[in-house]
């Protein structure tokens, strides 16, 4: 098993969803883990969760569109001595035609996925002593586009791009760095997109998560704690030949093959 065991990391948009399940997986492996979201009362829940079946949890409050990178590397610092491990998760971005969003918004998104994605990691790569990993949690919509999403597929993609750059230049210092573009899991947000496709086809709810799981090639819906294995492994020593890799997790569901 792909064991993290003594590692220390960082996870943001750690409350519930993908974040939560990730910090959950890497937990119940032996990591410690300092869960970050801009909701307090969320990211307690959650830690505290985690913390009751003994593992180590620490609770943040961190916005990722707003707050200072440094405070959480500190944190980190802090409460676990140190980190070796980010896990990049975003909040969701809003979902709509490229008509309707308005600048503000693109402005605020903007902070949440390129400069808080740019500031954590310029903070946490010289702290790592020789061994470090990092991976950055995308999205399907980074390989195929997508009516209604051009701030997930359009930023998302950046992220991929600098991955890849900082994969470059950051492996001769043991740190690998990897994204994640992942397909329809069971969240709160493919519930938003599957009520909203309702909405536009006038269809049900059941019949629009019935089109969605039949164009699976798997046939069914992902677990987020499946997303959570995947960082595990890429966060282990067994993954440590495996850098600047953009991987899909979606049961075979986007048709591109690199």
């Amino acid at each position: 098993m792909y064991e993290v065991d003594g590692k220390r990391a960082i996870i943001t948009a750690a409350s519930s969803g993908i974040g939560y399940a990730v910090a959950s997986v890497l937990a119940e492996s032996g990591a410690s883990v300092l869960m970050s979201s801009h909701d307090s009362q969320k990211i307690k829940q959650a830690a505290n969760n985690l913390k009751k079946n003994g593992l180590k949890a620490y609770p943040v409050v961190f916005d990722l569109s707003e707050s200072d990178a440094g405070s959480l590397i500190s944190k980190a610092s802090d409460r676990m001595g140190g980190s070796d491990i980010l896990i990049m998760n975003y909040g969701d971005p809003k979902l709509s035609p490229f008509m309707e969003i308005t600048g503000e918004e693109w402005d605020m998104y903007y902070r949440m996925f390129i400069r808080a994605t740019t500031s954590l990691v310029r903070e946490f790569v010289p702290q790592t002593n020789g061994w470090g990993r990092i991976v950055f949690i995308t999205s399907m919509t980074t390989r195929e586009s997508y009516p209604g999403f051009s701030i997930s597929g359009s930023l998302r993609a950046a992220v991929v791009n600098l991955g890849k750059t900082l994969s470059l230049e950051l492996g001769k210092l043991g740190i690998t760095v990897n994204s994640i573009s992942q397909g329809y899991f069971l969240t709160e947000r493919l519930q938003a997109v599957i009520t909203r496709n309702s909405a536009l086809n006038g269809t049900s709810t059941e019949e629009e998560r019935r089109k969605l799981v039949e164009d699976i090639p798997s046939g069914r819906i992902g677990r987020p704690e499946e997303i959570g294995y995947l960082v595990r492994f890429l966060c282990s020593e067994e993954a440590s030949y495996i850098n600047g890799a953009n991987i899909p997790i979606d049961g075979g569901l986007t048709r591109y093959p690199y």
